[in-house]
């Protein structure tokens, strides 16, 4: 009797510390980053398909059931025959990572995505604003006619955009010349401040100016324009900085922009 009475009584503690400990787990869930770092290289809300739809409404065209397990198992809910996954994964041929998320933080998650998701930069313009003279400005800076502020390397290095005759680069990584039509405005602005990518970490130290992003982010707006022929960006990651040995040749990099900086070793 003692023991049942025991266990009855952890039984009833195990319960109430499972109904405090869910709310508090999705309190401390920060839906924000969450989808920063996990969800937005591949996934947009309400600025256009990426690598995969843009999420935009996605609460209000599949029930959260459906949605709780696509997110934890996409590839899973493909193998069982559910046909909107199936359909899904025809349209955009990308296998999205599985996600062990609690349903406190899928349901947070959801609830993000449902009030807009994430919000563009307090000074973001987009790139169609941009002046003759800005887009130029961006040209000179992807060449490196005109230094970074904080001592990168220009993009040249490792890119090529645009057309013959007007400015192509290297092929190190990405052929940038058709990034602007492939990925939404403010994705680009976040690409470029943020230098989350291998081959960008050198930015990280060094990182653009407001101005700056915007002038690269003008310049490619205007090459996607050109008839420059471009290489198709075909990884399953967004390519947009990428680059076979990205770490090495972010350190290179980053040898090569100390020597540009006054007092650096040539």
């Amino acid at each position: 009797m003692i023991a049942t009475n025991l266990w009855g009584r952890s039984r009833c503690v195990f319960l109430l510390a499972a109904l405090v400990a869910g709310p508090a787990l999705a309190a401390g869930f920060d839906p924000a980053s969450t989808f920063e770092v996990q969800c937005s290289g591949c996934h947009s809300v309400g600025r256009g398909v990426v690598v995969g739809p843009d999420l935009s409404g996605v609460t209000a065209r599949h029930p959260p059931e459906w949605l709780h397990g696509f997110i934890r198992s996409s590839q899973g809910m493909v193998k069982k025959g559910d046909e909107v996954a199936k359909i899904l994964f025809g349209k955009f041929g990308k296998v999205m990572p599985d996600h062990d998320f609690s349903d406190e933080q899928i349901d947070t998650l959801l609830k993000f995505i449902a009030s807009g998701g994430p919000k563009p930069p307090a000074r973001f313009r987009l790139a169609r604003t941009a002046t003759p003279a800005e887009m130029a400005h961006g040209r000179a800076l992807f060449t490196g006619a005109t230094r970074l502020a904080h001592g990168g390397p220009p993009c040249s290095e490792c890119h090529s955009a645009g057309a013959e005759g007007d400015w192509r680069g290297t092929t190190l990584a990405a052929d940038l010349t058709r990034v602007y039509e492939r990925y939404p405005d403010a994705w680009l602005t976040r690409a470029l401040l943020e230098s989350r990518y291998p081959l960008m970490s050198v930015y990280r130290d060094q990182p653009l100016t407001d101005e700056e992003a915007f002038a690269l982010k003008a310049f490619l707006y205007k090459s996607s324009r050109s008839q420059a022929p471009a290489a198709p960006l075909s990884s399953t990651v967004p390519p947009f900085f990428l680059g076979v040995g990205g770490s090495g040749i972010a350190l290179w990099l980053a040898r090569r922009g100390a020597r540009r900086r006054p007092g650096g070793v040539e």
